[in-house]
């Protein structure tokens, strides 16, 4: 046993298990982001479904059932602003039932805005004009978050626990900033390639060197 692991390339152990976790972290939504995107109009129509690529302008949008927020302090000015980690999670309408749409910080003033030209739409038949632009993917809803949306669509939308369950495991639309997480994918790939060449050499140098002394260890002791 302690003969494989002075076999073993420490860098290259350490590069390919770095490589290992960024690719852990990319790899899934990388493949994602590859697929075609469908547009918001079509989750309308249609419906979603966990691992869809959904990108483009969100045409209706519904009231926030959740929100998260964190914040970032302005010592200077004793204000504070809502950090790119806040999200609102909102009710979006998708086919014969509804999906979460989490919204960042960055967005929440086109998103407020859409939600008040969304309930105006259905007394002035006026189409909202925000532009809410997002590149998402689906995923299923977390649970603590899942609660909080089937309990708005009881108490909000009068949907029946029956109504609620058949339309299955609620799912949320999220942002994902794809250009970056192609790009750890990428990194990922490289250096896991580049420790996994380094372990391989290494590993057959230190063979080369042990053969020999195996050998004649192999042959036993010379008689003279």
């Amino acid at each position: 046993m302690s003969d494989f692991f002075d076999r073993i390339s420490r860098p290259g152990f350490i590069l390919a298990l770095l490589g290992a976790v960024l690719l852990s972290f990319s790899l899934k939504d990388t493949l994602v982001s590859f697929k075609p995107a469908r547009s918001f109009d079509t989750v309308l129509e249609e419906g979603a479904a966990a691992g869809d690529h959904v990108a483009g302008k969100v045409p209706y949008l519904l009231d926030s059932f959740a929100t998260l927020e964190t914040w970032t302090e302005n010592k200077s000015t004793n204000s504070r602003t809502p950090a790119k980690t806040s999200a609102r999670y909102y009710v979006l309408p998708a086919g014969e039932g509804y999906v979460g749409l989490s919204v960042r910080s960055t967005n929440f003033s086109a998103a407020s805005d859409l939600v008040d030209q969304t309930y105006a739409f259905f007394t002035s038949g006026t189409a909202p004009a925000s532009k809410l632009e997002l590149d998402t993917r689906v995923v299923p809803m977390e649970e603590e978050l899942a609660e909080l949306f089937r309990q708005d669509l009881r108490e909000y939308y009068d949907l029946s626990d029956a109504e609620i369950d058949a339309m299955g495991t609620p799912l949320m639309v999220e942002p994902r900033a794809f250009g970056t997480i192609r790009a750890f994918c990428g990194v990922g790939s490289a250096v896991l390639l580049l420790g996994l060449i380094i372990l391989a050499v290494y590993w057959r140098k230190i063979g080369k060197i042990r053969a020999p002394k195996k050998a004649r260890a192999a042959a036993g002791p010379e008689i003279g």
